[in-house]
């Protein structure tokens, strides 16, 4: 699984289908709480992440999702 940190879910969707990625293989986060749901997956900021949003928002978001990212690997 694959989450992807965007300018928002339609940027996630475009890249993900431009990788031909299926949705089962990549997530797109709404908030914090959706996160919180979730584990072990890979993370990766595409496009416009982070431009708008305030910068401690957008590390907020980027460090728990690699905190979350990383439960359950061997």
């Amino acid at each position: 699984m694959i989450c992807l940190i965007a300018g928002d879910v339609h940027e996630a969707e475009t890249w993900a289908h431009s990788q031909f990625l299926a949705r089962s293989e990549w997530f797109f986060p709404e908030d914090e709480d959706d996160l919180r749901t979730r584990i072990n997956f890979h993370v990766l900021v595409i496009g416009s992440a982070g431009h708008n949003v305030p910068p401690l928002y957008f590390n907020k978001i980027y460090a728990l999702a690699q905190m979350r990212g990383r439960i359950g690997r061997i």
